[in-house]
């Protein structure tokens, strides 16, 4: 049914364009000039154009339209075949879509694509490659005991090593996510079996790094030289200042990719072209690493992003001694940018980690609870940066969250900096639109009026149903198993909430986008057991959390999101109807021709042939099933950190 509002709304610009078509055939009274006449320059048709304009949280999609009207990067009409189609010029391209669903873009707001695609781009080049080993050699350790963990470090940094430069960094990891939800090599290194004087003694001048689940541990040479990079002094106090020990790509991106900026932004294009052909026109993440920024910068100012994206200022964080004094003296970026690349906050890292290493409110064993990280307490550099952000009237973006007790500490910084500055009133703080991530193991659900009074908003991975869900049994307990994202609740509570999720288009095959959000309509995990069933949401929903409600998260809703005259050109062309096909099909949709901005960004080839075009970008092997969760090791914890059957 055609919509009469959105009727209303064309009627004067329906009325220009027959005014100016007529004058144009009426040549003897009255010459208009050609650019005057404002012809669209693609037209779809015959389709089932699904709006998704009903942004309710228990509404339908939206309108229904069969054609639409494209000039330049933005939505000119929507309407029936007939009615459209009449607009057509001569230069216009008219494509016969034969019934398929359309879609807005979508939009995944919080994946990190940057550093897999630099990664698989650098392989490409043995030789450019071979620079990069040069710096950093990995290796990966094996043990089912402490014991046998630190004999595996003392061959690598005594042996693998030797001969090796000693400027040349070793950076190990550490068994994580077993099946029982338990890392040895977590609890290794938060029991302090190893520290930075035993690693000082098997390396006391080569730089070293070792990692696990939350963990992280440098050397002496390592922190120093890791502090080097940004003329940060040599003290314990820096070091836990600036979180040094949380993200270590700053080191591979600075020692690196500085000076190869260009070839990264043509990695990075290359990357965003298969992630578009996953179906999405934009993607939200915080950004580790400056020569990155500068690479984004690169292919938004040459016009070569293939999709859109929103960034989190990290900055404060990247080896800054004074957190809250660089906010304090960063300033309101929220929004700024173009339409490929704009800012919408500022953030820090973590302020927790995934499971054991949460920071929560859930009862569990005692080495289970000694392993928690709560970075947002009150005291910390976390806590005052968080505060100063907000009393600097900042966009402040959780980056990293998994327990309901981190967010209660964000909620309490809010709370008193609202306190402490009456002009931060609610009203001011609804409109800022702070945010978080995963709901891993949050909300509770007696914290959902408290988030939805402030207006936060959430960006949710369906995946942590399998992730964090796998450790209910033995770590935590079935009776938290709605913590583990409860979207229905969060939805009819009135919190905006959005879809993010694992899958950069690289995978052979790769699973579909529905593929991976498909468990927050199921509740199941890989092995088929329903966590909270209660907790599901339906179809209409889960698009929501795609497209209008992403479009929200990324300070976009009027541009993006829905499909509507005047918003940005951004669509998808689905192989099947997704809201009439059985519930259980829906993780089979695949994306056959992605449209941002008005230009084809993708052309499957099966649709190509059918409509008379040549393909376009990535041709994806799909395939319609999540890869189940790996255990990474079969060490079997001791009872002092599971749960008493």
């Amino acid at each position: 049914m055609i919509a009469t509002t959105i009727f209303q709304r064309m009627a004067q610009a329906v009325f220009a364009v027959v005014v100016l078509t007529t004058a144009v055939r009426a040549q003897e009274t009255l010459t208009v000039p050609a650019e005057m006449v404002q012809f669209p320059d693609l037209i779809v048709h015959n389709a089932k154009i699904v709006t998704m304009d009903d942004t309710s949280p228990t509404g339908p999609p939206g309108s229904i339209f069969q054609a639409m009207a494209i000039r330049g990067d933005q939505i000119q009409f929507l309407g029936a075949n007939a009615q459209v189609l009449r607009y057509a010029g001569p230069q216009t391209r008219k494509i016969d879509l034969k019934g398929r669903t359309v879609i807005p873009g979508m939009i995944n707001t919080h994946i990190h694509l940057h550093g897999a695609y630099v990664r698989r781009w650098l392989q490409k080049f043995p030789e450019e490659e071979a620079k990069m080993q040069g710096l950093f050699r990995r290796f990966r350790v094996t043990g089912k005991t402490y014991e046998e963990l630190t004999h595996g470090i003392e061959i690598i940094l005594k042996e693998r090593m030797s001969g090796a430069p000693e400027e040349q960094w070793a950076m190990l990891s550490l068994p994580s996510r077993g099946k029982h939800g338990l890392a040895i090599g977590t609890l290794y290194l938060s029991e302090g079996r190893m520290d930075r004087g035993l690693l000082d003694q098997l390396a006391p001048t080569r730089p070293v790094y070792i990692g696990g689940e939350g963990v992280s541990l440098f050397n002496t040479a390592g922190r120093n030289a890791l502090m080097d990079i940004f003329d940060v002094d040599h003290t314990d106090e820096n070091e836990f200042a600036t979180m040094a020990n949380v993200k270590t790509q700053i080191l591979w991106m600075e020692l690196f990719w500085r000076t190869r900026v260009p070839f990264m932004a043509d990695g990075i294009e290359d990357g965003l072209k298969h992630f578009a052909a996953l179906g999405f026109t934009g993607f939200s993440s915080h950004i580790v690493g400056f020569p990155v920024h500068d690479a984004y910068m690169k292919l938004a100012r040459e016009g070569r992003m293939p999709v859109r994206m929103a960034f989190n200022n990290r900055n404060c964080q990247l080896m800054e001694e004074d957190i809250a004094g660089c906010f304090a003296r960063v300033g309101d970026m929220a929004g700024m940018g173009d339409k490929y690349f704009w800012n919408v906050g500022v953030t820090l890292g973590a302020l927790d980690h995934d499971a054991p290493a949460i920071c929560t409110t859930m009862n569990a064993a005692p080495g289970v609870k000694a392993t928690e990280k709560c970075h947002a307490r009150p005291g910390g550099p976390y806590y005052d940066g968080i505060y100063t952000a907000i009393r600097s009237r900042l966009r402040y973006n959780v980056n990293h969250v998994m327990g309901d007790r981190s967010m209660d500490y964000f909620m309490d910084i809010i709370e008193k900096a609202m306190e402490d500055d009456p002009s931060l009133t609610l009203d001011y703080i609804r409109s800022r639109r702070f945010s978080a991530d995963h709901c891993g193991w949050y909300p509770r659900l007696d914290q959902i009026p408290r988030m939805a009074r402030l207006n936060i908003h959430f960006s949710c991975a369906s995946k942590e149903i399998d992730d964090q869900g796998a450790f209910i049994p033995k770590i935590y307990g079935e009776q938290y198993a709605n913590r583990i994202g409860p979207i229905k609740s969060m939805l009819e509570g009135g919190l905006n909430v959005s879809n993010e999720g694992r899958g950069n288009g690289l995978d052979d095959p790769n699973p579909t986008a529905f593929a991976h959000f498909f468990p927050y309509m199921t509740r199941k995990r890989s092995d088929g057991v329903v966590l909270a069933a209660e907790e599901a949401i339906n179809r209409v929903q889960m698009l929501k959390m795609s497209t209008s409600y992403a479009a929200r998260y990324v300070l976009k809703e009027k541009e993006l999101g829905t499909l509507e005259p005047g918003k940005f050109a951004d669509f998808v062309v689905l192989s099947k109807d997704y809201f009439t096909i059985p519930e259980a099909e829906i993780p089979t949709v695949m994306p056959l021709m992605v449209v941002m901005g008005g230009k084809t960004r993708v052309l499957r080839e099966e649709l190509a042939r059918d409509i008379g075009l040549s393909a376009v970008g990535p041709q994806l092997q799909f395939t319609f099933e999540v890869p189940k969760r790996e255990d990474r090791d079969e060490w079997v914890p001791g009872e002092e950190y599971m749960m008493e059957e």
